[in-house]
């Protein structure tokens, strides 16, 4: 059986209506064409704490850890197994959030990613020490401009995250993103829905 492709989708905070229906439509597109797909979501460190993560009781033998964190891995971890079931199937699977939403969601939160090690423990999570490691095929980020997700998010982003967030998101995005290959990454202004689809779709087809 061919291996699949694992393609990931990311953005900041208010891209999200845009990428799920982008990926609705590329789901539809690519099963006209005979491709098995398979989707899924994989929660990041901002969805852990707005799901409350943080509240969980931290303190264990050894000190204290940060749980939005821990929870997140535990979901990557999760997260990967069935990705890893699905690739070897010959599916293209389709993601949303992945590494580089981890990456950037604890820089936000003052950590540093590879200073702190977290990268290490995120890598696990993909299977890393199994010789499994689950790593994307391509990453699609779609580049929502902060001013327009503001709008999209409305009151909802102040009840969470303070002020110049999606600014400073944005620009660890990019900085995450330079570190990736050039042949496996896909940068796309956010413009119309019909706009990201038609980039999306011509990104993965040229995977071969």
């Amino acid at each position: 059986m061919t291996p699949g492709k694992l393609i990931v989708f990311e953005g900041i905070y208010g891209s999200g209506r845009l990428v799920v229906g982008v990926v609705n439509r590329l789901r539809e597109a690519l099963v006209v064409q005979g491709v098995e797909v398979y989707e899924i979501d994989s929660p990041d460190t901002g969805r852990a704490r707005v799901m409350g993560a943080q509240d969980l009781d931290t303190s264990w033998h050894y000190g204290v850890f940060e749980a939005d964190f821990f929870f997140e891995l535990a979901s990557r971890a999760r997260v990967c197994s069935a990705v890893r079931d699905e690739l070897s199937g010959g599916k293209t699977v389709l993601c949303k959030n992945f590494t580089l939403a981890s990456a950037v969601h604890v820089r936000l939160q003052g950590h540093d990613w590879v200073g702190e090690e977290l990268n290490v423990l995120e890598r696990r999570a993909r299977g890393l020490p199994f010789g499994r490691e689950v790593v994307p095929d391509l990453t699609v980020f779609v580049d929502v401009r902060p001013e327009i997700a503001a709008k999209q998010l409305g009151g909802r982003l102040s009840e969470f995250f303070p002020a110049g967030t999606l600014e400073r998101q944005r620009a660890y995005y990019l900085e995450e993103i330079s570190r990736l290959p050039v042949n496996r990454v896909k940068v796309i202004a956010a413009g119309s829905e019909d706009g990201v689809f038609e980039e999306s779709l011509i990104a993965i087809r040229s995977l071969g």
